[in-house]
C-alpha cells in the first residue's frame, strides 16, 4: 500500500520581509499621493503662472509706426514725402572686439572712433543705435564688413524734393518723425503716423508671424496735408524776388501770392531761404516765416484803404476835388508834405499821386473812430486766422489814444504795424469787391487711400465795403499803373493792373526816430484789375540801389504775374502798347515821413539813453512867436536872421544837438511862400 506522504506547509510568520512588505507600499502610497497633490499645485495652483509662460515663449507683441503723410501742394505736387532708409545698430553683448568694429567703422559712419567704441562696448543694452539714416551705398559698406552684433535697420527718413522751396512754411521734421517747423510742426496731428501694437507668434528662431493679419493698408501711413501753394506760382515768386533782391542789394524780401476770390495763398516767397533737408546748416533765424512773423508800418499801401473807407461812408466821391496845397499842410505843429506839390487834385487821384496831403485830409473828414473802424474791419490788429502758430496780430491803437496828428499818420501807414499777409488780405477785400476772406492755407486733409479726413472749406469773414465804393478804389489803383502814376513798372502787357506802391522810412532805435536811409520798399495789387486772379504784397527791405516801391518792388508784381497768369489761363484782353512799356525813371511821390516824426512806439524826442541830446525839428513855416517857444522847450540857442517866416534853418530837421546847441534859421516877409521839400 502506497503512502501519499503530504508535506505540510508551514504558516509565515511575521518576520523582516513582511515589514519591507508594508513599508516599500506605504511609501509607494504617499508618493501617489504626492504626485497627485503635485500636479494639482501645479495644473490648478499655478495654472496661470505657466500659462503666462507658455505664452511668452511663443507669443510676442509686433508693433508698427506708421511712416508720417505726405505734404502736396494743390495740384498734387509733392513737397515733402517719408522714404525707407537703412540705419545701423548694434547688440552690444554679441560684440567680440569692439576695438577693431569701432576702427572699421569709424571712417564709413563719419564718426570718431572712441565716441564709436563706447558704444560698441556697452554691454548692458541689448540695443544701442551707431549711426541713423545712412545712404544706400554706405550700408552696402557697412553689410560687407560682417561684424557680429552690427546690424541695419530700415526706419523712415523725411525728405523734401524740392529743396529750399518754400522751405520757411512747410518747414521740417526731426529724426524721429515729429514735426519741428512750419507746416510740418502745426499739422504734425494729422501729419504724423501713429503707432501700432499687434499680437503675434514667434518661432524658436526668433522669427515673428501675425495669425491675425496685418494693420490695414490705411492705416500704414499719416494722414496727408494738401496745401493751397501753388508749386509753379512759389518757384515764379521765389525766382523774381531773388533776383530783384540781389539787384537792389537789399536785406531781404518777402511776397505773398493770393486768390483774391477765395483767400487761397498761391505763395508764400521771402529771403533768405533754407533747405528743409538740411535745417541744421541754416541759421535758425532764417526758419521762421517772416510773411506772419515780422511786422512792418506799411506807408503809403495804406491810401486805398483809406480812400474805400471814405468812399464807402458817402463821406468823399470819387471825381471830388481836393486842395493840394502845393504840397504842404499843416497838422498841430507838425508840416505834412509830398515831394511833388499839386494846386488840386480829385480823391482817386490821391491813391495815384500817392498824395499825403490828400490822404491827411480824407482822414480828417471821416473822423478818427470811422477810420479806426474800417481798419478793424479790414482784419488789421489781429491775427488772419490762418492756422500757423506765430503769426503777429500787429499793432493798432485804440482811436480813443489818436492825436490829430495820429489820425494824419495813420492815414499814409505810420503809427500802425501790420504784416504782410494782413495786408494782402486786407487789399483783395477791394479786389474781390468788399468782402473780407479767411486766408487759406490747406485745403483737406486726407488718408492714404484719398478719402478725405478733414475739409477746409473757402470762408467769408465779413462784408467790408459795398462793392461801388471797392469798384472806385480799384479804379483809383489802375490810375496808378498808367501815365502819371507811381507804379507803372507794374504793368503787363494785356492785362489791366490795380496797384499801390508804397516807401517807408523805419524806425532807427539809435536815434528814437526814423531813418533817413533805411527804407522798406513795397508794392501791392492785383490783375486783372475787373475779375482779379492774383492779388500779391511785396516788401523789400533796406534796398540800396533805389529806394521808392515803384521802383524797386513793382517790378516783382509784374515778373511773377505775368507768367502766373497765362499758367492759370487767363487769356489777355487788352493790346500791347509798345512804348507804354518804356522804362523811366517813376520817383514815388511823398511816401517818406518827415524825419523829425515820431514812431508808434517812441513818443518823445530823445535819444534812448542820452535824454539830453534833442532831435531838431522841422521849423519851416513857423512864426517868430512858434519858433521861440519850440527852443525854449526844447532848451536850444536861437541864432535868427530876417523876420517873418522860417524859410530855411541850420541844422536840418531830424539832426541830433547836444545840450546848448544852437538853430540857425532864417525868415522871410509874411507872404513869402514856404521852401518845398523834397525827399
Amino acid at each position: 500500500m502506497s503512502r501519499n506522504v503530504f508535506r505540510r506547509r508551514t504558516p509565515i510568520e511575521p518576520g523582516p520581509r513582511k515589514g519591507r512588505m508594508l513599508i516599500l507600499s506605504v511609501f509607494l502610497a504617499l508618493a501617489f499621493v504626492g504626485l497627485i497633490v503635485r500636479a494639482w499645485h501645479l495644473q490648478v495652483r499655478r495654472h496661470k503662472h505657466f500659462e503666462d509662460r507658455s505664452a511668452s515663449q511663443h507669443e510676442t507683441t509686433i508693433t508698427f509706426r506708421a511712416s508720417r503723410g505726405a505734404i502736396h501742394d494743390r495740384n498734387g505736387r509733392e513737397l515733402a514725402l517719408t522714404a525707407m532708409v537703412p540705419s545701423v545698430w548694434t547688440d552690444p553683448r554679441a560684440v567680440k572686439n569692439p576695438a577693431a568694429a569701432a576702427a572699421a567703422l569709424a571712417p564709413l559712419l563719419g564718426m570718431d572712433v572712441e565716441t564709436l567704441q563706447g558704444r560698441l562696448a556697452r554691454s548692458t543694452k541689448e540695443f544701442v543705435w551707431l549711426k541713423r539714416q545712412i545712404s544706400p551705398a554706405t550700408a552696402a559698406q557697412v553689410t560687407a564688413l560682417n561684424l557680429d552684433g552690427v546690424a541695419l535697420k530700415q526706419e523712415p527718413r523725411r525728405f523734401y524734393p524740392n529743396r529750399g522751396l518754400a522751405g520757411p512754411l512747410i518747414g521740417f521734421a526731426g529724426i524721429d518723425g515729429i514735426g519741428l517747423e512750419g507746416i510740418e510742426r502745426d499739422y504734425d496731428r494729422y501729419l504724423r503716423g501713429k503707432e501700432y501694437t499687434l499680437e503675434g507668434l514667434r518661432d524658436a528662431s526668433g522669427r515673428k508671424a501675425m495669425p491675425g493679419g496685418s494693420v490695414p493698408p490705411e492705416h500704414l501711413s499719416g494722414y496727408n496735408v494738401q496745401l493751397t501753394i501753388d508749386a509753379r506760382i512759389q518757384q515764379l515768386a521765389e525766382s523774381a524776388l531773388f533776383e530783384q533782391v540781389k539787384a537792389m542789394r537789399a536785406a531781404g524780401g518777402t511776397v505773398v501770392v493770393m486768390d483774391p476770390q477765395t483767400g487761397d495763398v498761391l505763395a508764400m516767397a521771402q529771403t533768405p531761404v533754407f533747405d528743409p533737408n538740411l535745417f541744421r546748416q541754416a541759421e535758425p533765424g532764417h526758419w521762421r516765416n517772416r510773411l506772419l512773423t515780422d511786422v512792418l508800418e506799411p506807408g503809403s499801401t495804406m491810401k486805398p484803404l483809406l480812400i474805400a473807407a471814405a468812399l464807402d461812408l458817402g463821406k468823399v466821391r470819387a471825381n471830388q476835388m481836393w486842395d493840394g496845397m502845393h504840397g504842404r499842410i499843416r497838422v498841430g505843429r507838425k508840416w505834412i508834405t509830398d515831394v511833388h506839390g499839386v494846386k488840386e487834385m480829385t480823391t482817386l487821384e490821391i491813391i495815384q499821386r500817392s498824395s499825403n496831403v490828400g490822404a491827411v485830409q480824407v482822414a480828417q473828414r471821416i473822423g478818427k473812430q470811422h477810420f479806426h473802424g474800417y481798419l478793424r474791419a479790414y482784419g488789421l490788429g489781429e491775427p488772419t486766422g490762418i492756422g500757423l502758430r506765430g503769426e503777429q496780430a500787429g499793432t493798432l491803437h485804440d482811436y480813443t489814444r489818436w492825436g490829430q496828428i495820429h489820425l494824419a499818420t495813420h492815414a499814409y501807414g505810420y503809427n500802425l504795424s501790420v504784416t504782410p499777409l494782413q495786408m494782402v488780405r486786407a487789399i483783395s477785400a477791394i479786389a474781390n469787391g468788399g468782402k473780407l476772406m479767411r486766408p487759406r492755407l490747406v485745403k483737406q486733409v486726407s488718408d492714404a487711400r484719398g478719402k478725405t479726413v478733414e475739409a477746409f472749406p473757402v470762408r467769408v469773414v465779413r462784408r467790408v465795403l459795398q462793392e461801388q465804393a471797392a469798384n472806385d478804389a480799384a479804379r483809383g489803383m489802375v490810375m496808378v499803373t498808367e501815365k502819371g502814376g507811381t507804379g507803372r513798372r507794374a504793368r503787363i502787357p494785356g492785362f489791366v493792373v490795380a496797384g499801390k506802391t508804397g516807401t517807408a522810412n523805419k524806425v532807427d532805435p539809435l536815434v528814437g526816430g526814423y531813418s533817413k536811409t533805411k527804407v522798406t520798399s513795397s508794392f501791392e495789387g492785383f490783375v486783372p484789375a475787373q475779375d482779379p486772379r492774383l492779388a500779391m504784397y511785396i516788401v523789400i527791405d533796406e534796398p540800396l540801389e533805389a529806394r521808392y516801391g515803384g521802383v524797386v518792388a513793382a517790378p516783382i508784381f509784374a515778373s511773377i504775374a505775368r507768367e502766373a497768369l497765362p499758367y492759370l489761363g487767363v487769356e489777355a484782353t487788352e493790346p500791347y502798347v509798345a512804348e507804354d512799356f518804356e522804362h523811366e525813371e517813376w520817383a514815388d511821390p511823398a511816401e517818406g515821413l518827415d524825419p523829425q516824426a515820431r514812431p508808434w512806439w517812441f513818443e518823445e524826442a530823445v535819444l534812448a539813453g542820452a535824454p539830453a541830446h534833442m532831435v531838431v525839428p522841422d521849423l519851416r513855416g513857423a512864426a517868430l512867436s512858434e519858433v521861440v517857444n519850440t527852443a525854449a522847450k526844447l532848451k536850444m540857442h536861437l541864432a535868427i536872421e530876417g523876420a517873418g517866416l522860417v524859410i530855411s534853418q541850420r541844422p536840418k530837421a531830424g539832426a541830433l544837438l547836444p545840450p546848448d546847441a544852437t538853430i540857425a534859421v532864417t525868415m522871410a516877409l509874411p507872404g513869402t511862400p514856404p521852401k518845398q521839400k523834397v525827399q
